[in-house]
């Protein structure tokens, strides 16, 4: 039996899914992670800790060589930098440039990591909850990102009629708004926001899933789902999908729904 050799944990800057410790690379660029810190309130707290290896959401579990930091919230963890929630928000990075709306703060992730790309002049996040954006600012170091004049957070419901003359063109329009995976309510609630907010281009946290289960409620197996597919999903709910800017997102989109890490089944609310 080989010796098992634990990786040297570090409070990572980025996070890369580009092959190295030998896990299997992805073709997006690295996450650029915001200078967190450990905070705590009533009912949460903010802190490190470290996994030694968590499921993806294309690949099966890989190892882990940063620290994780986690929002628990009534002993429930709400989010993390778990490879599972970090690569379903990557073909959203990937395809992100000029003014990006991102519906859903969390731990800022993703706006954070957006306004570090250079194809991005400006990130525009709606988030809800006043004190999800007051737990956020205790933990997130917001007012010192390197990037804050180019990120601005608008507190209203995404589905507001109206939002998008408040916020101006948008090139990009993306929600992570959602508890679970696979929730029948996505589409419908993406095609409100859409209503909302006009983009060219839109995504959901989670659409892959949606594309491949769709394609096979159609006679598609999932091993057939090709990015005619992709297209056929996106005229159908009436949303011009991200994704296949990427020419192996078919595959990704196919390696997602087959993952035995995420459940089969489909939620209903």
């Amino acid at each position: 039996m080989n010796d098992f050799i634990m990786p040297e944990a570090r409070v990572a800057t980025e996070i890369a899914f580009d092959g190295t410790n030998g896990q299997p690379a992805l073709p997006y660029p690295a996450v650029a992670v915001p200078p967190y810190r450990a905070a705590s309130g009533p009912n949460w707290r903010f802190s490190s800790f470290f996994m030694i290896a968590c499921a993806g959401y294309f690949h099966g579990p890989r190892a882990l060589n940063w620290m994780n930091w986690g929002l628990v919230r009534d002993n429930v963890t709400w989010m993390s930098l778990a490879p599972m929630e970090i690569e379903s928000q990557l073909p959203h990075l990937g395809a992100g440039r000029g003014t990006v709306v991102v519906c859903g703060l969390g731990m800022g992730l993703m706006a954070y990591a957006l306004a570090h790309l250079s194809a991005v002049d400006r990130v525009v996040v709606i988030e809800r909850d006043p004190e999800v954006l007051e737990v956020f600012k205790r933990f997130s170091g917001y007012d010192e990102w390197a990037v804050r004049d180019r990120v601005e957070i608008v507190l209203s419901d995404a589905m507001a009629p109206g939002l998008g003359d408040r916020i101006g063109p948008v090139d990009v329009l993306y929600a992570d708004i959602w508890p679970y995976l696979r929730m029948d309510c996505m589409v419908p609630d993406m095609q409100r926001i859409l209503k909302a907010i006009p983009a060219p281009v839109c995504g959901y946290w989670g659409q892959e899933l949606d594309m491949v289960d769709w394609a096979e409620s159609q006679g598609v197996t999932p091993q057939d789902f090709a990015a005619e597919h992709v297209t056929a999903f996106s005229h159908a709910h009436g949303l011009p999908l991200l994704g296949l800017e990427e020419p192996t997102y078919p595959t990704l989109c196919r390696m997602a729904a087959t993952n035995p890490s995420i459940g089969r089944q489909r939620k209903r609310f």
